[in-house]
């Protein structure tokens, strides 16, 4: 905005009935530029504080999701809110609840208004042996579960289907692995996102075949949860050895329940065959 145009008026002797026009003029001549520049900058953060960014273009779209590496959490939702947390020794850097304000190639600008900060990818994501990678800050990170936390209640599923973000892990023996959200019995709702109500935690696991006398489990931790130590065992749940009725399944289920919910953080669930890890995914509560 340019300067707001002021000349002074030729000099007039003071009469009494002016005098608080001459003080209105002085406010305006005397301070008025700075005024009016800074009242414009406040209503422009406002404007755009409520625009909240927008969103995340179609192109853009691998980018949705939790992601996590080396002492680093980036969590990227479809609105284009993000969270982002960088460890270093005791302190760290955090990013909470701001939107993405535009992408410059594959980097991402994040803030309100004039105050933004950058964050350079070095790795735009792209999926590799059934995990999807990207690079950000010279951290490279893996996305946990669903990216778009959609509803897909259908849990017989060809084996075409594999989903493109699931860890699978363990040489293949599972052709998906998701987290979901129990809307009744029989119905679910796949997400990498719950909240501090929800009661019961899911994880769905798709093997490629099952066979008579196999066991399959979980391990439920607590990976970066305030207040609760790293890495915290807080759960196994085991599925009954396979039977020749069960080995005819094309998923199995395995809940973690807590009539208290579950603290807010990032959490790990590992899928266990016969005593063997054979893949891994992560979730947040928030």
């Amino acid at each position: 905005m340019q300067p707001y145009p002021y000349t002074p008026s030729p000099y007039v002797p003071p009469a009494p009935a002016r005098k608080s026009g001459k003080t209105w003029l002085w406010v305006l001549g005397g301070c008025g530029c700075f005024s009016v520049l800074a009242i414009a900058v406040i209503l422009g953060v406002i404007l755009l504080a409520a625009s909240g960014g927008g969103g995340i273009p179609s192109d853009k779209q691998a980018y949705v999701g939790d992601w996590s590496g080396s002492d680093t959490t980036l969590s990227i939702k479809p609105d284009g809110k993000v969270f982002w947390e960088r460890r270093k020794g005791s302190g760290s850097s955090k990013v909470e609840n701001l939107p993405i304000q535009r992408f410059i190639g594959d980097d991402f600008e994040v803030g309100v208004g004039p105050f933004t900060t950058r964050f350079a990818v070095q790795s735009p994501p792209k999926l590799t042996a059934g995990r999807w990678t990207m690079t950000v800050e010279g951290v490279q990170l893996t996305r946990a579960g669903t990216s778009s936390g959609g509803d897909r209640s259908d849990d017989n599923r060809s084996g075409s289907d594999t989903g493109d973000d699931t860890p699978p892990g363990g040489g293949g023996q599972l052709r998906d692995l998701k987290m979901a959200r129990m809307l009744d019995d029989d119905d679910m709702q796949f997400t990498s996102f719950f909240t501090t109500r929800d009661t019961r935690l899911t994880c769905v696991i798709y093997p490629r075949k099952l066979e008579i006398g196999e066991n399959y489990g979980s391990r439920w931790y607590a990976e970066r949860v305030p207040r609760l130590s790293r890495n915290k065992l807080i759960g196994e749940v085991d599925f009954p050895t396979i039977t020749q009725k069960t080995s005819q399944l094309t998923g199995i289920r395995l809940s973690l329940t807590s009539d208290s919910g579950f603290p807010p953080g990032v959490y790990r669930v590992e899928v266990v065959k016969d005593g063997g890890v054979i893949g891994t995914i992560r979730f947040t509560v928030e």
